[in-house]
């Protein structure tokens, strides 16, 4: 009993640090004793989740350890580390999202089903499949997980399906950086350059940026435009020069004047 009025504690705390409006304590305390049964039961699973979560961080961690420990010299490894730790700041950022769900589930659990509630017709339970199916986390990382598997194609049509359904989501600018790379992987530096460009225009504040002006260097010069190249990498050398991205670009600029 005394462990699991513990995890009370820590679960009421965290909710109440993750939550932009804060409430007030007693309110939330009165309420976890009037649904400490069906606390119980969500704890546990939480509980599991969050075990699970905790091994995904570990072999993270592990990852960035290892790359930090096998980075050389040449340029393209540097940028073979990069892409890795951005493939690394998408679980990350997949870890945080569960988090958050987990957090919802805590500070909102539902009262037990009424038998009206239960008599959900199939159209209804149907509707309500294909809309979990296509939530944005769910559209997103399906798109992520073909990008991975060099199902380009499948990818960039994900990631656009994502942007015109939710183009204000914190999400959005990193599935048009993903397109770009789709195109890039596919050679079709033409069209990587637009999307880079169009990332840049319309989320200029967001954290992709320097990574879509890195790509944009780079696809401006396989198409032979190195001048416009050149001009695109040391704008991101100007605007983040204690970037990543800004050392790869010093690194590209170097190599192309010797």
């Amino acid at each position: 009993m005394k462990r699991f009025n513990c995890w009370i504690v820590f679960f009421l705390v965290f909710s109440l640090w993750l939550l932009p409006v804060k409430k007030d304590t007693k309110l939330l305390l009165v309420e976890l004793q009037k649904i400490s049964n069906l606390l119980e039961k969500e704890l546990s699973a939480v509980s599991t989740e969050l075990s699970a979560l905790r091994k995904k961080i570990d072999i993270i961690d592990a990852k960035i350890t290892a790359i930090t420990k096998s980075q050389a010299d040449t340029e393209q490894t540097k940028e073979t580390t990069l892409l890795s730790l951005q493939f690394l700041k998408e679980e990350l950022n997949e870890i945080k999202n569960q988090i958050g769900k987990m957090n919802d589930k805590l500070i909102t659990i539902p009262s037990a089903p009424s038998k009206d509630s239960q008599k959900i017709s199939g159209d209804d339970s149907e509707s309500n499949q294909n809309s979990v199916q296509s939530s944005p986390d769910s559209i997103y990382y399906t798109a992520y997980s073909d990008y991975i598997k060099k199902n380009y194609q499948l990818a960039i049509e994900g990631f656009r399906q994502f942007v015109n359904l939710y183009p204000d989501n914190v999400l959005a600018d990193n599935s048009l950086y993903w397109i770009g790379e789709c195109y890039y992987a596919k050679k079709d530096f033409n069209e990587a350059i637009k999307v880079f460009s169009d990332l840049i225009d319309k989320y200029s504040n967001g954290d992709k940026v320097p990574d879509a002006l890195l790509k944009k260097g780079y696809a401006l010069l396989e198409v032979g435009k190195s001048e416009n190249g050149i001009s695109v990498l040391k704008e991101l050398i100007s605007k983040y020069p204690l970037s990543e991205e800004a050392y790869l670009a010093k690194q590209k600029i170097k190599d192309l004047s010797e």
